[in-house]
């Protein structure tokens, strides 16, 4: 972009020091340019006498610049800022979030509620297409896409389907970025995130237990859940050592009977070739055992009693995540939500940053901004803000090569600063936001402002 600026100024320069001069010279005067009276003639009069003032009071001059990039910063500082802000699209998702594992007709009926209630109200939400997914590996959306157009305040129509989305016993059902077969979802920004960081997974998920209602009781978040996969049932089978040792197994015996029985055993790998296939024994049925199941198991003790293998061990079905993530070689805990209306990232963080100061963390544990919208918006701001030093930098290159003078950039560059000032004034008292359109938006205005100061700096050379 800085380039493309700097390469856009020079030709800018070009014309205004040969096309538009000679233009000029063969256009006649306009008669009110050589008027004493009008409006125009006062305005170069009043203009003069400042410029006048200005130079025989520099020190008067230099407060009130001073003055005016002090309070300038105002505004700065109150701006909402949301780089990733603006058009919400026309599409969204719905996400499901299992509670256990479930069949495919299982998690069909349930999509198939939304689906019929998304089609049953869809002139009211102005609804153009439904596009569902759903996977034995407990993916599930619903991506919907509205007439374009015909949408006028996008968040306010989202928070209206939110309210009304049918419950469900089986996945926690919300608006909101999903993956899956059907492609990424969502607008930038519409989605954050806050990572609980730890050694237990186990313990994360408490944490998250006792956060996530706080975090849900705040206005600027919507639907905050906890990114850990869909829950699924597991079966737990613990070695009571003593017991076994009374029966006389030890607890690796008793753990390899527990394994034999529920998953096989390895046998040699067959050979034909070059070709090895591993080869394992199994009772039938094996795959589809559960705690009923494991009663009718018996192993003979060394005495030559028989000894019924539940004896021995503590079953239980336990809930469990499907999937355990990792940043920075830290097991994490992801906990999202969805921004409210006309809630910007940088005041979703804030909240969670509030909600999370007052939790009492347990020792080596603590909670991260990494990842999600918060990250990118960092890196974004970073690398426009290296987008605008670099202009910056470029544009003085350039003009000083081709005035020969360092003053005369420098002066023109004053202009672009107080450009910048008069930008987030106008954002300021109009309530809008500051996004990535606006930065580049500043980036065009450079251009304008040097053009005009090049025009200027020239004419007076002229003079």
């Amino acid at each position: 972009i800085a380039i493309t600026i700097s390469v856009s100024l020079l030709a800018s320069w070009l014309v205004a020091i040969s096309l538009i001069p000679m233009l000029s010279a063969r256009m006649k005067t306009p008669p009110a340019v050589g008027s004493h009276t009008g409006i125009i003639p006062r305005m170069q009069a009043r203009y003069a006498r400042m410029l006048r003032w200005t130079l025989e009071h520099r020190g008067w001059s230099v407060t009130g610049i001073l003055l005016i990039i002090a309070i300038s910063i105002v505004p700065m500082v109150l701006t909402k800022k949301n780089m990733f802000g603006g058009d919400e699209g026309d599409e969204t998702n719905i996400f499901y979030q299992w509670k256990g594992s479930y069949s495919l007709d299982q998690m069909s009926g349930e999509v198939l509620k939304v689906e019929n209630f998304i089609d049953s109200n869809r002139k009211r939400f102005h609804v153009e297409q439904i596009y569902s997914w759903y996977s034995e590996q407990g993916d599930a959306g619903t991506r919907v896409k509205f007439v374009a157009g015909e949408v006028k305040d996008m968040k306010g129509l989202l928070e209206e389907i939110r309210k009304e989305l049918p419950k469900s016993a089986r996945a926690t059902i919300g608006i909101g970025n999903g993956g899956g077969p059907g492609g990424g979802g969502g607008q930038p920004g519409e989605n954050v995130q806050v990572q609980l960081v730890g050694d237990s997974t186990k313990t994360l998920a408490e944490i998250a237990r006792e956060v996530v209602p706080m975090l849900a009781k705040r206005p600027e978040l919507r639907d905050v859940r906890v990114d850990a996969g869909d829950q699924n049932s597991e079966l737990s089978v613990r070695v009571d050592r003593e017991r076994a040792a009374a029966f006389g197994f030890s607890a690796q015996e008793v753990a390899q009977f527990v394994g034999v029985a529920l998953r096989g055993a390895p046998l040699r790998e067959f050979r034909r070739g070059e070709i090895e296939v591993p080869v394992w024994v199994r009772f039938a049925g094996a795959e589809e055992y559960g705690m009923d199941d494991l009663e009718s198991f018996l192993v003979r003790a060394p005495d030559g009693r028989t000894v019924p293998l539940l004896a021995m061990v503590d079953v239980g079905v336990s809930p469990a995540a499907t999937q355990i993530s990792r940043t920075n070689r830290q097991t994490t805990l992801t906990v999202q939500a969805n921004l409210a209306d006309k809630v910007t990232v940088p005041d979703a963080r804030k909240a969670m940053e509030e909600t999370l100061k007052n939790t009492v963390f347990p020792a080596g544990y603590s909670y991260s901004f990494d990842g999600g919208a918060f990250q990118d918006e960092d890196e974004a701001s970073k690398q426009m803000l290296v987008n605008l030093v670099i202009a910056l930098l470029l544009i003085y290159i350039v003009m000083a090569a081709v005035f020969e003078s360092l003053l005369f950039p420098a002066a023109i560059m004053s202009g672009v600063l107080f450009s910048v000032f008069g930008v987030f004034w106008l954002f300021w008292l109009t309530g809008t936001e500051f996004n990535i359109m606006a930065f580049i938006g500043i980036l065009v205005l450079m251009g304008v402002v040097v053009n005009n100061g090049i025009v200027m700096i020239e004419h007076i050379n002229n003079l």
